[in-house]
C-alpha cells in the first residue's frame, strides 16, 4: 500500500470520527433522549412551601404557604390567590423539554436573542429551608410556544440551558395586584362552626358542633336556627369579592374603633382549624347597592368589595330562627305518643324500621306510610308567627291545657313533647315545646296529619296468609248462588262448585290463582273512625267472602274460617268507596271500588264460546 493511500485512509477515519463525535454531541443518545423527556424538574408539588420570583426589572414576587393558605410577602403583604399559585406550580412542574442547548453553539448576537443572559424571570421553589427547584425564563423561541430556560446548579456553579415549552411565563406576567386573593374570606362552609354578627343595635350568635349538626341560635335567644337561611347568610359572606385594595401604608385602615351605626362586624369561627376570622362591613345604602367597603383582622389592606344581597347581612334574629316546626330524624325515632282530650292515648313503636301500634293490649302492625307522612308534616310545616318568647302566661294560647300533644323519643335521647292549643275563640292555633319558652302560631292544616283516633294508625294490611295454607274460598253476591273454590295446597289443584253443582271444567285456573293471591295480601284504603253507619250497612252485605285456612302444606289438621263482608257506603248504590269488615273484628275499613273489583270483579270461569 502506498503512502498516499495510507494518508487518505487516515484522513477518512479522522473525518468519520469527527462526524461521530458531532452526532453524539448534537444528537443525543436514546438514554439522553429519555432523560431529556423526564426533564430536569425534580420537585414534589405538594412539598413546596415558598416561591420566590424576581423579574428582569428586579420586581420581587414572594409567596409563602401558611398552613393550607398561601400568602404574599412581596411586593406587599396579603393573602394570595390559591388558584394562581396552583397554576404557577403546575406549569413549572409540567414543562415540555424539547432539547438541550449549549451557549457555545450560538454567536453573541444569537445568544442574546435567547434572553438567558438577562432572564425575564428567575424562580426559586423551596420546601422548608431546602431549595427544591430553580429555573430562569428567557425569551420565546422560534419553535411554536417554545422558549429558552436555564436551570442553575448551585452545587457546581453551572447553568444547564434548554429549549422547552411552558405556560409559566404567562402566569408570571400577571400583575402583582392580581395575585391577591379576590375572596374577602376563603373558607369552606363545612368547617365553619360559629357566626357572630355585631351591630350597634345588638348581637346575634349562631353555632353548631360540626358540619353535620344543626345550627343553633345562641343570642339573643337560645333556639333552633334555620339551616336554609343560615346557609344563605354564609353564602353571601363567603362570596364577597374584592375589587380594590388600599394598603395600610396609605392610612386607610384605622386602629380599633367603636362600631359605627352603619357597620357590621362579622366573626367566623372554625373549631376544626382552631381559628377565628373578623371582618367589618359598611352598610349599603339600599338593596340595589352591591358595593361597599370592608376591613379584616386577618388581612392588612382596606378593601372595596362587591357581593349580591349585601344588605341581607343586616338581619334580625327572627329571620335566622328555624321557621319549620320540627327537626326530626325519623330513622332515630323509637316511640311516638299522641294524646288528646277526645280519644284514648296512641302509642307507636319502631322496630327495625317497621312501626307497630298498641291496640287492645298488643302490638299490631301500624300504617308506616301514615307515620312517615306525620313526621314529614312536622318537619316541613312553616311557623306562621313567633307569637311569644316567654311562657309566663300560656292561657291566651290554650297551652295551659293543651287539646293535643305529640311526643317522640329518639334512640338514647330524652323524649320531646310538642303541645297544641287554641285561643279562647278557637280561631287561632298555637304550638309549644314542653321544655322551651317559645310559642308559635301555626295553621290548623297540620292537625289532620296527627290523627288522634287510634284506628287511623292501624296498618292497611287487613289480611295476610300464605296460599300454602289455603283450603277454600267461598264468594256470595246478593241472592246469587255461592261459588265455592276448593284448593289442594299439595297438588296446587282447584275444584269449583256453583250452587252445589261441580263446575271445575269451566274454571280458569290462572284467574283462580290470581284471586287467591289478591286475598292473601288484602289491603284496605283506610279505617273508619265512626262505625255506626258502617255497622248498619254491613247487616245486609252485598258481597261475602269466606276463606278457610289450615296448616301450610298439609291437608289434615285444624282449620279456621275468615269471613269478609262488603257493603256500599250508600244503600243500593255503586259508590266510590265501600265499607268492609272482617267478621268478629271490631274495626271497619274502607276499600275503593277499583280495589274491590280486583277481587270481586275477577271472573274465575272461562268465557263461554260465542254461538
Amino acid at each position: 500500500m502506498s503512502a498516499r493511500t495510507t494518508l487518505l485512509l487516515f484522513l477518512l477515519v479522522a473525518a468519520m470520527g469527527a462526524i461521530i463525535l458531532g452526532i453524539e454531541r448534537y444528537f443525543p443518545s436514546a438514554v439522553a433522549t429519555r432523560e431529556l423527556r423526564r426533564g430536569p424538574t425534580r420537585f414534589e408539588k405538594e412539598k413546596v412551601t415558598r416561591i420566590e420570583v424576581l423579574s428582569a426589572e428586579n420586581v420581587p414576587l414572594t409567596l409563602v404557604r401558611d398552613g393550607s393558605a398561601w400568602r404574599m410577602e412581596a411586593p406587599f403583604d396579603d393573602l394570595a390567590d390559591p388558584q394562581k399559585v396552583a397554576a404557577l406550580i403546575l406549569t413549572l412542574h409540567g414543562v415540555d423539554w424539547v432539547a438541550r442547548i449549549h451557549q457555545d453553539e450560538f454567536d453573541a448576537a444569537e445568544w442574546q436573542k435567547t434572553g438567558l443572559d438577562k432572564p425575564r424571570y428567575k424562580v426559586r421553589l423551596l420546601a422548608g429551608d431546602a431549595l427544591a427547584y430553580e429555573c430562569w425564563f428567557g425569551l420565546p423561541a422560534a419553535v411554536e410556544n417554545g422558549l429558552y430556560i436555564g436551570i442553575p446548579d448551585p452545587g457546581k456553579g453551572e447553568v444547564a440551558y434548554y429549549l422547552a415549552k411552558s405556560g409559566a411565563p404567562a402566569v408570571l406576567q400577571i400583575p402583582a395586584s392580581s395575585w391577591r386573593d379576590p375572596k374577602l374570606l376563603r373558607l369552606p362552609a363545612e368547617v365553619i362552626t360559629g357566626i357572630t354578627l355585631n351591630q350597634a343595635s345588638g348581637q346575634i350568635v349562631l353555632s353548631r358542633e360540626n358540619e353535620h349538626a344543626p345550627w343553633q341560635l345562641d343570642k339573643p335567644l337560645k333556639t333552633r336556627g334555620s339551616k336554609e337561611r343560615i346557609t344563605e347568610l354564609l353564602s353571601t359572606i363567603l362570596n364577597i369579592e374584592i375589587t380594590e385594595a388600599k394598603d395600610t401604608t396609605a392610612a386607610t385602615k384605622e386602629e380599633a374603633q367603636p362600631l359605627r351605626a352603619d357597620e357590621l362586624k362579622v366573626t367566623i369561627e372554625s373549631k376544626t382549624r382552631g381559628k377565628s376570622y373578623e371582618l367589618t362591613l359598611k352598610k349599603p345604602a339600599d338593596e340595589k347597592q352591591a358595593t361597599t367597603t370592608a376591613t379584616t383582622s386577618y388581612r392588612k389592606p382596606a378593601f372595596t368589595v362587591v357581593a349580591k344581597n349585601l344588605l341581607s347581612l343586616w338581619v334580625s334574629p327572627n329571620a335566622l330562627r328555624d321557621h319549620l316546626l320540627a327537626q326530626i330524624d325519623g330513622e332515630k325515632i323509637e316511640f311516638i305518643t299522641i294524646t288528646s282530650k277526645a280519644h284514648p292515648e296512641i302509642n307507636l313503636r319502631n322496630e327495625g324500621g317497621s312501626w307497630y301500634l298498641q291496640r287492645h293490649g298488643k302490638w299490631d302492625p301500624a300504617n308506616g306510610e301514615r307515620v312517615s307522612r306525620c313526621l314529614n308534616a312536622l318537619n316541613t310545616f312553616e311557623i306562621l308567627q313567633f307569637a311569644a318568647d316567654s311562657a309566663a302566661d300560656l292561657a291566651p294560647y290554650g297551652l295551659d291545657d293543651p287539646f293535643q300533644t305529640v311526643t317522640w323519643t329518639p334512640m338514647r335521647e330524652k323524649a320531646v313533647k310538642l303541645m297544641f292549643g287554641t285561643n279562647p275563640e278557637g280561631t287561632q292555633f298555637f304550638a309549644k315545646y314542653e321544655n322551651e319558652p317559645f310559642i308559635y302560631r301555626i295553621d290548623a292544616s297540620l292537625l289532620p296529619s296527627l290523627a288522634t283516633e287510634g284506628i287511623k294508625w292501624k296498618g292497611l294490611g287487613a289480611l295476610r296468609f300464605t296460599t300454602f295454607a289455603l283450603r277454600r274460598i267461598t264468594m256470595s253476591t246478593g241472592a246469587n248462588a255461592p261459588i265455592v273454590l276448593d284448593y289442594n295446597p299439595v297438588t296446587a289443584e282447584w275444584k269449583a262448585t256453583r250452587g252445589g253443582r261441580d263446575v271445575t271444567a269451566e274454571l280458569d285456573r290462572v284467574k283462580a290463582d290470581q284471586l287467591a293471591g289478591n286475598l292473601a295480601r288484602f289491603t284496605v284504603q283506610d279505617w273508619a273512625a265512626d262505625r255506626s253507619d258502617a255497622l248498619q250497612a254491613l247487616k245486609t252485605p252485598f258481597l261475602t267472602i269466606q276463606i278457610v285456612l289450615g296448616e301450610p302444606g298439609r291437608l289434615d289438621g285444624p282449620v279456621r274460617e275468615i269471613e269478609i263482608l262488603f257493603s256500599p257506603t250508600q244503600p243500593n248504590a255503586s259508590t266510590a268507596f265501600y265499607f268492609g269488615q272482617i267478621k268478629d273484628d271490631p274495626d271497619i275499613f274502607y276499600i275503593s271500588n277499583n280495589a274491590l273489583l280486583q277481587i270481586a270483579g275477577i271472573n274465575v270461569f272461562k268465557p263461554k264460546p260465542a254461538k
